[in-house]
């Protein structure tokens, strides 16, 4: 068969994936992500608000994961995290009864913050606590990342996100500061931890999405390790750093 032969297919095939490609919703869904948060005031709304969360940029996000934007996915995924985070911080502040009630975990997180704030004790300046509460989460969100193309991996960050967020909306409305408050509260090594978590659930969602066991090479091997390289750092800081940081924070608490 003659390549004049071939072309007309094989532009039929590019066509093809470009009209699939338009199909697939825009990122500019994200902007509705500040809302989400609001599904807990709903019957089951604190199972729901989780597992909903990674609809407003899924589609998107796997789009740009199959054809190795990795950048893209990774910038994508970071403006929902800080969508998310801000909605449940907004939540805290104006419907504070229903966050304590819809936010998995947020109760439990904040006291354990607030505990660490006050006292300079607890599990943020203990590694052999928190090492393995850490590893434990990577694990699982590796694991939902691979076996659902992203989407429960997605699902996993949005119930972290929500109660860490649950905590820094509290911080807010407790500290003297109630913005500075809020930003200082969210710790940097949570934030490098959140970074390589969307990271590696850009890389990690590929294999289910192209249906190929390890669609990896040198670029992805060095994204892999860049992700890795940030698990380590926050690991590191905050081993270094919560001691101090913990003070910092109960310095705006008690200039209130």
């Amino acid at each position: 068969m003659s390549s004049s032969e071939g072309s007309p297919r094989s532009d039929e095939a590019t066509a093809a994936d470009a009209a699939a490609a338009s199909a697939v919703p825009g990122p500019s869904w994200v902007v509705i992500t500040p809302l989400l948060p609001w599904l807990v005031m709903l019957p089951g709304g604190r199972w729901l608000f989780p597992l909903a969360a990674p609809l407003t940029i899924y589609p998107a996000f796997a789009q740009r994961v199959r054809e190795g934007r990795y950048a893209a996915a990774w910038a994508l995924g970071m403006v929902w995290a800080a969508l998310l985070s801000l909605g449940v911080i907004w939540l805290v502040h104006v419907r504070p009864g229903g966050a304590e009630q819809g936010i998995l975990h947020g109760s439990e997180y904040r006291r354990e913050m607030f505990d660490w704030i006050l006292t300079g004790a607890g599990q943020e300046t203990t590694p052999s606590r928190f090492l393995p509460e850490h590893l434990v989460h990577l694990a699982a969100f590796l694991l939902l990342t691979l076996a659902s193309g992203g989407y429960v991996g997605l699902v996993l960050g949005a119930l972290l996100m929500a109660y860490m967020s649950y905590f820094v909306g509290q911080f807010g409305l407790s500290s003297s500061h109630p913005v500075a408050g809020s930003l200082a509260a969210w710790v940097p090594w949570s934030v490098i931890r959140v970074m390589s978590f969307v990271l590696l659930g850009s890389l990690f969602a590929r294999p289910l999405l192209l249906r190929e066991p390890w669609p990896f090479g040198r670029r992805e091997h060095r994204l892999m390790a860049l992700a890795a390289a940030g698990i380590a750092a926050d690991l590191l800081l905050k081993t270094l750093l919560a001691p101090a940081y913990g003070h910092f924070l109960r310095h705006l608490l008690l200039q209130r």
